[in-house]
């Protein structure tokens, strides 16, 4: 089997990941979203589908559900030496909190990412405490993302499954001779556990398609081995190797649909929207053509001729208009549901009152998960820098409270917001009168502030294979 086979779980899921990054980045004018109609060639439907504009729910209420995440600051406590790797954690300028971004968007969207420590390839020991500073000689985070984690294995280890094999695509540019142009290349890193320390191997094509391995280095601290891959998986519920379905996989579906049903109103209004005329009875002379406005006039003979206008009449437009109407409300409480707690929303709003809010949401199962997974490789790079790593606390709010507000009016805000027909100024609006908001945001600038810091940022390993 070569380096680059796929876990068979990486296979079933990737399309969903696709689906995925298409909705969240409005792509969705493509065949195999919207079905191309008998015999219509490549212009025709270019027109057809470019005539109807997409909706994009899952982008918004992606946008509001990282914004409610990051909307109280979390919870840290961490040894100044690792306060202060977190100010650069990944070697290219991404702080710890912009990395806890980034992670969120990849959960909120696929549902699935993974944090590697690695070390510098060049020996920390061959320079004085003073110049390994410098040089940024240290261990640092990376951000792996769903599409490029391709192959997994875990292995039963003193009663415990433990991950025994990890392979990372990543994707880099190749110099060639004209020095504006790079060839961009894959390769493989191997993470896995070989006679009971940590190996990491990477892995490139060769010439004759082959895989050949170009580097390979067992990472220690203070002369020590690891005997575990320092590789994060993260995903909804939990920081287990096995793929989770997407939490917002059902709303972007819906969208998808929503957006088939714009384009065939769209494309039926064109057709219909404008009258045609017509005339019958007329032969008039065969280069003859006929104009309409009031400086043209017709003369016509024949006493039974007919002009007029072909007008569209019947329910079918209508028809779409109310699927159009049915779907986004559907995408308005598959928004709402990932904050509320689903065996909850059917009870009545003062029941919900009395019950904490959000405790089994979806939501609060993400911030959870981060928490921990930040906490965990926290520990990796503490380790690899001889820190002591008791006590850290990484803790992503969790506390939203949204039951105080009814859930048919979050609802309503959520659809809103979707449709960009309601500002984010109402849900802060909602959240203030609640007194659900930190005290640290103290306007709705501070808070639209947060909203934009929670944009996903660009990591280098962003390019999916």
């Amino acid at each position: 089997m070569a380096v680059n086979a796929k876990h068979p779980e990486y296979s079933k899921n990737l399309t969903k990941w696709q689906l995925m990054r298409d909705a969240l980045a409005g792509e969705v004018a493509k065949e195999k979203y919207v079905p191309k109609l008998s015999d219509q060639e490549e212009d025709e439907y270019s027109a057809y589908v470019g005539r109807a504009e997409f909706y994009n729910a899952t982008a918004r209420t992606q946008v509001a559900l990282t914004g409610l995440l990051f909307a109280k600051p979390p919870k840290v406590e961490l040894p100044e030496a690792l306060k202060t790797i977190g100010e650069n954690i990944s070697l290219d300028d991404d702080t710890l909190e912009a990395l806890a971004k980034n992670i969120a968007d990849e959960c909120l969207s696929v549902g699935r990412c993974g944090v590697l420590v690695d070390l510098p390839s060049v020996e920390k020991a061959d320079y004085s405490k003073l110049e390994a500073e410098r040089l940024n000689l240290r261990a640092y985070a990376t951000l792996y993302k769903a599409e490029n984690i391709i192959n997994w294995k875990t292995t039963k280890i003193n009663g415990s499954n433990v991950t025994s094999l990890v392979v990372l695509a990543e994707t880099y540019a190749e110099p060639m001779q004209d020095e504006f142009v790079d060839k961009i290349k894959t390769r493989y890193r191997v993470l896995d556990l070989h006679e009971g320390y940590y190996r990491q191997r990477v892995f490139s094509e060769t010439k004759a398609g082959n895989f050949e391995v170009v580097s390979e280095i067992y990472p220690s601290a203070n002369g020590q081995k690891l005997e575990y891959l320092p590789f994060t998986f993260f995903n909804v519920n939990d920081l287990k190797t096995a793929v989770e379905k997407p939490p917002l996989l059902d709303l972007a579906k819906v969208n998808i649909s929503h957006f088939r049903s714009e384009v065939d109103l769209e494309h039926g209004t064109h057709f219909t929207a404008l009258p045609t005329p017509y005339v019958t009875g007329y032969q008039g002379e065969s280069s003859e053509k006929l104009k309409i406005g009031s400086t043209a006039v017709w003369v016509i003979n024949d006493p039974s001729a007919k002009v007029g206008f072909l007008e569209f009449s019947g329910a079918g437009l209508s028809t779409l208009e109310n699927r159009i109407a049915v779907k986004e409300k559907r995408m308005s409480i598959l928004g709402a549901r990932l904050l509320l707690d689903e065996k909850k929303t059917a009870e009545a709003t003062e029941t919900l009152q009395m019950r904490k809010s959000g405790e089994n949401a979806v939501l609060t199962s993400v911030a959870s998960t981060i928490s921990e997974g930040i906490v965990s490789f926290l520990k990796d790079i503490a380790f690899f820098e001889n820190i002591a790593s008791e006590n850290l606390i990484y803790e992503i709010n969790t506390d939203y409270n949204l039951t105080m507000i009814e859930p048919q009016l979050l609802a309503q805000i959520i659809a809103g917001i979707q449709s960009g027909d309601i500002p984010n100024e109402v849900l802060y609006d909602a959240l203030l009168k609640g007194e659900l908001m930190p005290k640290t945001i103290q306007s709705y600038e501070d808070y639209q502030a947060k909203l934009e810091q929670a944009a996903p940022q660009v990591t280098p390993s962003d390019e999916a294979v």
